[in-house]
């Protein structure tokens, strides 16, 4: 008789889960569809930004004025990305997956409609204001740490797999944006076509990502399975199956105000296995800011880029991130060749590198084109090398920041996660308010230029090598203090 009901137990858990496995599954590929509708949309404009805001500036034939312009719109947009994040992060967890990514696809969808007719530099402006709600992809890491569990090699597949969505479509954007304009002479369709592709996202969020009330109902499903005995122990078996299927009695949900959650995220943040981690990203994220905010401006003013070579600059990166994550993260990440921790720090010494050789290639490049009476853009041979040692650039910028989230994600419970990743896209826009406005001025008062940019940024970031070094070594000391500890007890 145990042996019926146990049989008839298991059929039934392995009938449920595959069910569920097939819902995780499309969730999973509706988040990959939705970031890389996400990632095209917004890189349609990155390469038009430039030559947008010099037609829009004042003065537009002075490079001093349209590269403070720029900066200063790059250091509003991330003002504004600093208040969203942890706010996203706390609706996260709060209304869940499927309202969360209706909302930031719905904001998305406002800022390209504005920025499709902003004729001024105000209504430019403007256009990023609903981007304080603009984080698809902190919606889309959360789903994936949540679906991975505590598995590290796992995780880090999953969001190597995100970043590659996100690539995908970063990949087609920008070529694509610049083609647009480089054939249709307007500088526009890229966002009227942003606002149709966000509005394809909010439909396929409602429609097939879960609710809140769905995700925990799996998840009190997944639990009561995983906690159910084996068909021998008969008594325990019943016991299981009696609280199974009734309310725990003893579970209290009590909801925090706004105030309280980002006091939870600020003691997340100063979790002592958290804080270095952290530290590297803010840190980080300032020297690629600045890097990111010189490049574009040196390729467009010093070596006379047009749209589609920026575009096709930017592409080419993307597609090479895309597809070195799709086969290369998850075997990093496994202990025996880098793991998490050798990820990031392989990543910084690497970009620190790279941004000199990029240096070196833009400065040669900028004698030789003064040279170059070509009416067209670069010369192709200028654009290939700029290209290549962006591509490597790129890819150690890739392996350095799925590292260091492959660690901090598995550093948090899971019902944390969604404030983590809002906490830590907060401060990581947080760190590009003031990258810009630094990366201008030293690109037109230090004398040096992008070389002057370059060196800061590599300097940044073998210092934080250096950082990732010492945290190690302290926590490998603390281990082996509990140990003795521990040692002397049994003792």
């Amino acid at each position: 008789m145990t042996e019926t009901h146990s049989s008839s137990r298991s059929s039934s858990s392995s009938n449920n889960s595959s069910p569920s496995n097939s819902g995780s599954d499309v969730v999973l590929w509706i988040t990959y569809i939705n970031i890389v509708l996400y990632a095209l949309c917004y890189q349609l404009q990155r390469p038009v930004e430039p030559f947008l805001v010099q037609s829009l500036t004042e003065n537009h034939n002075d490079p001093a004025q349209v590269t403070l312009m720029y900066s200063r719109l790059q250091s509003f947009f991330s003002a504004l990305q600093t208040v969203g994040s942890p706010l996203v992060g706390i609706l996260l967890d709060r209304v869940g997956v499927r309202s969360a990514s209706a909302l930031v696809f719905c904001a998305s969808a406002a800022s390209y409609a504005i920025l499709s007719v902003a004729t001024t530099m105000p209504l430019l402006f403007l256009s990023k204001f609903p981007t304080l709600l603009q984080h698809a992809f902190l919606v889309a890491q959360a789903a994936a740490a949540i679906s991975t569990g505590t598995n590290a090699a796992a995780r880090a597949q999953a969001l190597g797999r995100m970043t590659t969505a996100y690539t995908i479509g970063g990949t087609i954007g920008p070529a694509l944006g610049g083609w647009l304009v480089e054939t249709m002479g307007d500088l526009y369709l890229g966002a009227k076509l942003a606002v149709v592709g966000s509005l394809v996202s909010v439909v396929l969020s409602i429609v097939y990502l879960p609710s809140k009330e769905e995700t925990a109902a799996a998840v009190h499903t997944t639990t009561a399975t995983s906690s159910s005995m084996p068909a021998s122990k008969s008594a325990t078996t019943a016991t299981a199956t009696s609280t199974s299927t009734m309310p725990a009695p003893t579970t209290i949900v009590k909801k925090r105000s706004f105030a309280q959650e980002l006091q939870h995220s600020y003691n997340i943040a100063l979790r002592p296995n958290l804080w270095p981690l952290l530290l590297v990203k803010v840190i980080g994220g300032f020297a690629a800011s600045m890097h990111s905010t010189a490049l574009p401006l040196v390729l467009v003013q010093s070596l006379h880029f047009d749209p589609s070579q920026l575009g096709f600059s930017m592409s080419t990166a993307m597609f090479a991130v895309a597809t070195f994550g799709a086969i290369a993260m998850a075997p990093l990440a496994s202990p025996n060749v880098l793991g998490p921790s050798g990820m990031g720090r392989v990543g910084l010494l690497l970009r620190a590198g790279l941004a000199s050789l990029l240096a070196v290639i833009v400065t040669n490049s900028s004698s030789s084109s003064m040279h170059d009476n070509e009416s067209s853009g670069a010369p192709s041979s200028i654009v290939s090398r700029v290209v290549a040692a962006s591509v490597l650039h790129a890819l150690a910028s890739h392996v350095l920041a799925t590292g260091l989230t492959t660690q901090t994600t598995g550093r948090v419970s899971k019902s944390e996660q969604g404030a983590l990743l809002g906490l830590e896209h907060g401060l990581f826009s947080m760190a590009r308010i003031g990258a810009p406005p630094l990366a201008s001025h030293l690109l037109l008062h230090s004398g040096g230029g992008f070389w002057t940019v370059a060196l800061f940024c590599g300097a940044v970031d073998v210092a934080l090598v250096g950082l990732l070094v010492a945290t190690k070594s302290q926590q490998n000391m603390t281990l082996l203090d509990c140990g003795k500890t521990d040692d002397e007890h049994s003792d």
